[in-house]
């Protein structure tokens, strides 16, 4: 898949890399190990590992001959959906729109990705929520969420890109995708500890705000 980037320059295109040996490849892992500290990403091994089991897909941002930004998506199958688990630009290219056009490219083309996911997800900090609004993507309302990070659980935000523009989603719904979340992305049981901390606490009907 190789599209260009609306709202960008011409020359700048998406790339899905399927080379785990390529110079395009070491690139892109070079702005992740940037842009994301130790203990909120994964090792590049694991990384290469879940992709070549197709569990993750790698896109690309470039133009002649440079990565400019990556996102690394993950695409569930019980539920089916997918989730954004990062998404960085090249530090030297921040504030020209890139991150903006490159999500927006995401999110119009999930149909590709995952024909029958209809919802895509964020693990989000606070910081980063009004960034992915302007997208129309939406926060899980009173759902409480812990990133189970190496050095201890950190607080998020779930917000999610519904194809079907839902105002609610229903109790199981959501504990269904963060079940999901922690099998597939965190490697931890249904019966870990801190999950079942929170997720029984996901209200009846959740607003999607």
């Amino acid at each position: 898949m190789k599209a260009h980037v609306g709202g960008l320059p011409h020359h700048l295109v998406v790339t899905r890399v399927k080379q785990y040996a390529s110079q395009r490849f070491r690139e892109a892992m070079q702005v992740y190990r940037t842009e994301f500290p130790p203990r909120a990403r994964l090792p590049v091994t694991r990384i290469r590992a879940l992709l070549r089991l197709g569990q993750y897909q790698l896109f690309i941002v470039q133009d002649t001959g440079r990565v400019l930004a990556m996102a690394l998506l993950w695409i569930g199958v019980r539920p089916a959906f997918i989730h954004l688990d990062y998404l960085a630009v090249k530090p030297e290219w921040k504030g020209q729109g890139i991150g903006t056009a490159f999500y927006r490219w995401l999110v119009a083309h999930l149909g590709e990705l995952s024909p029958r996911a209809q919802l895509l997800t964020l693990e989000v900090e606070e910081d980063l929520i009004g960034f992915y609004r302007r997208s129309q993507t939406r926060v899980l309302h009173n759902v409480p969420y812990l990133f189970p990070a190496l050095h201890g659980p950190i607080p998020m935000h779930l917000m999610v890109y519904d194809r079907q523009g839902r105002k609610t989603l229903s109790r199981a719904v959501v504990q269904s995708l963060i079940r999901a979340l922690y099998r597939g992305i965190h490697h931890r049981r249904a019966d870990d500890a801190l999950l079942r901390s929170f997720i029984s606490r996901v209200p009846q009907q959740v607003s999607v705000v």
